[in-house]
């Protein structure tokens, strides 16, 4: 390997030229796009991750949203079962239930059709468990609050007294 010397003068030329590059880039638009995401599991299967995610969205149906937020909601609860068995068991025979009422593929079925597999098994432990983590995983993501026109918190900001009390503007006015 041939040892290169990199003088003042040449770092900031290609740190320049690399920080252009990048600007180049976002200012053109490209991005990734939320189809390329993969979600990453490393307790569950990923039939049996795609079906939890499946599930979220019945539980909580946003059209706004793309499958990468209700997917990252079902890394947590692989997570957590990473380390407790009870969650991990608990899952998969919740997933086998949902595939028991429907075929055995819940992810074949239309959104109507799983929304009445779930009212199956709404008040189940599973249905529970998967209902309590999911509405915490998803509405404390920060990521999605502008896509429901909220600003986020205001405590940060001195809380609404000093940023506006009434500034919202998607609420009906009555």
């Amino acid at each position: 390997m041939k040892k290169q010397n990199l003088s003042r003068r040449s770092f900031l030329k290609k740190g320049t030229m690399t920080a252009a590059g990048a600007v180049a880039i976002a200012l053109s638009g490209i991005s990734i796009s939320p189809s390329a995401w993969a979600m990453t599991l490393t307790t569950l299967d990923h039939k049996t991750g795609k079906s939890l995610s499946a599930l979220c969205r019945v539980l909580y149906p946003h059209k706004q949203l793309t499958d990468v937020y209700y997917d990252a909601c079902v890394e947590g609860l692989d997570a957590n079962a990473k380390n407790d068995p009870a969650l991990l068991k608990l899952l998969n025979e919740g997933v086998q239930t949902l595939n028991s009422h429907s075929q055995n593929n819940f992810l074949a079925l239309s959104a109507e059709q799983q929304l009445l597999v779930v009212k199956k098994i709404e008040g189940s432990p599973f249905f529970n468990q998967v209902r309590s983590h999911i509405v915490v995983a998803l509405y404390n993501n920060d990521k999605i609050w502008s896509l429901f026109g909220y600003e986020g918190p205001s405590f940060p900001y001195g809380g609404y007294l000093e940023r506006g009390f009434d500034d919202i503007d998607w609420l009906p006015n009555h």
